[in-house]
């Protein structure tokens, strides 16, 4: 869920995610989240390959 959460920011970019959750824990946890690390060069892939095939 972090992983995805992080991710968001970055396909398209975005500057806010909405997320719901009734446990402080698991906001705490996509929080914690924006300072992870994310593979651009994947996330460059993916978008490639969403926009290909959009165009198919």
């Amino acid at each position: 869920m972090q992983a995805a959460f992080r991710t968001a920011f970055h396909l398209p970019s975005a500057a806010a995610v909405a997320a719901g959750t009734d446990n402080p824990g698991h906001l705490a946890e996509l929080v914690q989240s924006l300072g992870a690390d994310v593979n651009t060069t994947a996330v460059s892939q993916y978008l490639r390959a969403l926009h290909g095939h959009r165009q198919s």
